[in-house]
């Protein structure tokens, strides 16, 4: 694998594939869906609302990378269909992101390590999963 490789990503794609993540998350991460669960396994005072737009603009710069890195890998793996490209996100999902979720949550003293590891590993297994679908798709 080279970085010549890039040549061959499609980066319509992973634009979208990257705000189609960043999406989900907002979705995720909302109270009444997960949000309250998340700060409550992480400890964290929702009683301050104030957000610093950069994170979403930092967040976004963050899908994109990985989406980059997928496509990356679609490249190198022939991944050209959505189905390809579910199985290769949930590659990179349960590869990286569950796993990296996974040790991060041994080490973080989270008032429940468990919950934190379920509730971000699987967002961002399943963001993955759908970064690769349209990525696969647009291949």
């Amino acid at each position: 694998m080279s970085l010549e490789m890039l040549q061959d990503v499609n980066f319509a794609a992973v634009a979208v594939a990257a705000l189609a993540y960043f999406v989900l998350g907002a979705i995720w991460y909302i109270p009444p869906v997960m949000g309250n669960m998340w700060a409550k396994a992480g400890g964290i005072d929702t009683g301050d609302q104030s957000v610093n737009p950069l994170n979403f603009i930092g967040t976004y710069v963050s899908y994109f990378i990985s989406g980059a890195a997928t496509a990356m890998l679609a490249v190198a793996s022939g991944t050209d269909s959505a189905e390809e490209g579910a199985m290769l996100g949930l590659v990179v999902g349960i590869g990286f992101a569950l796993t990296a979720a996974g040790v991060t949550s041994i080490y973080d003293r989270k008032p429940d390590p468990l919950g934190w590891f379920l509730i971000n590993g699987l967002f961002n297994t399943g963001g993955l999963v759908l970064v690769g679908v349209i990525i696969g798709a647009w291949r």
